[in-house]
């Protein structure tokens, strides 16, 4: 796990896809440069951060869907690029336990969380992340920990803040 005194945030991976393929996101254009912020500052080593391997597949699915190509780039990006300030969890049971009872939580007709959306506040509670950083709107309200857009980058993201 990232450590040290840089913050640590658990990154969904719409907050990747915002800074890697924006136009095929649904982000607002403030989360979308928030996100490039973010990454950029990862990049630099200024922040550390943790996904879930599921952050790949979600990417993934999104390359497939438009019919992008240079998918492999961006995950060796993920892997390797960010390697030494990106940890990148796999999932086990206890994480997929743990993901199962924030959707059972948050879960409602109004907020279809999923699973796949399960795994990231699962993953931010394992790493002790500072924060979880979405842009989606069924974690937006997860209470347990402090979540943020990515346009709250850099001033709104501080270790403690909700």
């Amino acid at each position: 796990m990232p450590t040290g005194s840089k913050p640590t945030f658990c990154l969904d991976s719409n907050v990747f896809l915002a800074g890697i393929v924006p136009e095929v996101t649904r982000a607002p254009r403030d989360d979308i440069r928030g996100a490039e912020r973010l990454l950029r500052a990862l990049q630099r080593g200024e922040i550390a951060a943790v996904t879930s391997v599921m952050a790949l597949a979600e990417i993934r699915w999104v390359f497939a869907r438009e019919q992008k190509p240079g998918f492999e780039i961006a995950r060796a990006t993920l892997e390797e690029g960010f390697a030494e300030h990106l940890t990148i969890l796999l999932v086990d049971a206890d994480l997929a336990i743990n993901s199962a009872t924030f959707r059972r939580r948050y879960y409602s007709k109004s907020n279809p969380l999923s699973h796949n959306h399960g795994i990231f506040p699962a993953t931010a509670v394992r790493a002790a992340a500072d924060a979880l950083v979405t842009t989606d709107p069924d974690l937006l309200h997860v209470s347990e920990l402090s979540v943020h857009r990515p346009s709250a980058f850099p001033a709104g993201l501080r270790p403690g803040r909700t």
